[in-house]
């Protein structure tokens, strides 16, 4: 009678331990075959391209610095100016007057005016001026030396539009990396839930052997107790998978620029093909390729420009131009063109401007330093994410040899407790090594994947 019972109470575990291996991709692939919100890796990928703020956020700095660029060409074309004032007086500007006189009468010869005999009279008059003044000009005027900072300041625009470019390629590796690592924390949740499902539905049946066993008087009630202890733990550690889950949804939801939805499956499997020594590259050769690289590189090129330009604002600068005035005051119009030329030789800014010179040499030198420094940092950095998708690789095969070792042990323990040699404590510990290790191996591919995104991040290879 007890050796039926043994039988009875092992039918699930039998079941449990042939189907349990195939948990992870039957449970995912129920799943989102029945889901009508099904989400492949691509296709997140492409929506957080369109939608992350992130990403909004760094074309517009590469807008903001286009701009930048264009404006800053201009600077060769001449610059035009026109302008035009009207005034009109509340009183005449000058204001004075004619006093009365007599007048010598003049009869045609100039010298008798001094000895003239007869005179007129002359009753004064006021004698107010302008009370309205109109003005207009135009101007044009053409840099023809500026100490080079035209150009330079040009090349310094551009070298900060491709700095805000590189910057863009780098928030969209760092974007799509971090969507990949949120992908597949859910993906390894998810998987992990399936197993404690099914494991719970394992000691559904398990509790429901024992408790007619034990009304039988056939076990004790600590083995009914165990059974149920492992329950209650279970229903916990679901609680928390599925607290984690949805959390997770929400944060790649919001990553990706989506409506968070409690049914939203996520599609691709989990699965490792390729061996990390084919995605290899030497840590030397893919520093140079790495954005960061460029961008200090470029950085140091900035610093070069400054201080060309530090040095232009000390040397003569030279503009030629053309003029047009147009004035009408008291009903008297004119119009005057006129040419010119402008020499400016800041003689006196010399002694701060070398100074200034210095300055910015000092700054290309300290952008070198930092150039060397991140070269020698991200050097280590690819070694280091390296080291660790080799490891995680590593892991993959050693949960594979887990999760068989344990699926032996848990049929030896079956075994031995149908002989009545051990007790329910063992098979409940060995069935929950068995889970463990099911989990490990899920973890361990879900971490490959991430480990592989951020190594070819890492080497700047990364599509």
């Amino acid at each position: 009678m007890k050796k039926l019972l043994y039988i009875l109470l092992f039918i699930p575990v039998i079941i449990y331990g042939q189907t349990a291996a195939y948990t992870q991709a039957g449970n995912t692939n129920a799943a989102d075959e029945n889901s009508n919100s099904g989400l492949s890796l691509d296709s997140c990928k492409s929506l957080a391209l369109t939608n992350n703020y992130k990403i909004k956020e760094s074309a517009s700095e590469v807008s903001q610095a286009e701009q930048l660029k264009k404006s800053a060409f201009t600077a060769y074309f001449p610059k035009v100016s026109a302008g035009f004032s009207a005034v009109k007086m509340s009183d005449y500007l000058v204001k004075s007057s004619i006093p009365q006189m007599n007048l010598p009468v003049y009869d045609g010869n100039p010298a008798n005016i001094p000895l003239a005999t007869q005179f007129t009279y002359f009753p004064g008059m006021p004698l107010n001026l302008i009370d309205y003044m109109n003005f207009g000009f135009a101007m044009a005027a053409q840099p023809v030396f500026m100490g080079g900072r035209i150009y330079y300041g040009n090349k310094l625009a551009r070298t900060g539009y491709e700095i805000s470019s590189e910057k863009k390629l780098m928030t969209e590796t760092e974007v799509l990396v971090k969507t990949e690592e949120l992908y597949w924390n859910i993906k390894a949740l998810t998987e992990k839930l399936a197993t404690i499902d099914s494991y719970m539905k394992l000691l559904e049946n398990l509790n429901h052997d024992v408790t007619l066993a034990y009304n039988a008087g056939l076990v004790q009630r600590t083995d009914l107790l165990k059974v149920q202890l492992k329950q209650n733990e279970l229903e916990g550690n679901r609680l928390k998978l599925t607290n984690g889950i949805t959390l997770s949804k929400k944060a790649l939801c919001q990553h990706i620029g989506i409506q968070y939805d409690s049914t939203l499956m996520l599609t691709d499997k989990i699965s490792v093909t390729e061996n990390p020594v084919d995605l290899y590259v030497s840590p030397e050769e893919a520093v140079k390729n790495r954005n960061e690289y460029r961008i200090l590189e470029k950085a140091v090129q900035a610093e070069e420009l400054q201080k060309k330009l530090a040095i232009g604002e000390n040397m003569p600068q030279l503009a030629v131009g053309v003029a047009g005035v147009y004035t009408d005051v008291m009903d008297k119009t004119d119009q005057l063109g006129m040419a010119f030329a402008t020499l400016n030789i800041p003689i006196s800014d010399w002694w701060g401007g070398s100074h200034k010179i210095k300055q910015s040499k000092a700054k290309v030198e300290y952008a070198g330093y930092r150039l060397n420094e991140t070269t020698e940092l991200l050097s280590l950095q690819i070694t280091q994410v390296q080291n660790e998708l080799n490891q995680n690789y590593f892991y993959i095969g050693n949960a594979e040899k887990s999760v068989a070792q344990a699926q032996e042990n848990l049929k030896v323990t079956k075994d031995n407790y149908d002989a009545g040699i051990t007790g329910m404590s063992d098979l409940l510990e060995a069935q929950s090594v068995y889970q463990a290790a099911l989990d490990s191996l899920t973890e361990a591919k879900c971490n490959y994947q991430v480990s592989r995104a951020k190594y070819k991040q890492a080497i700047n290879d990364y599509k």
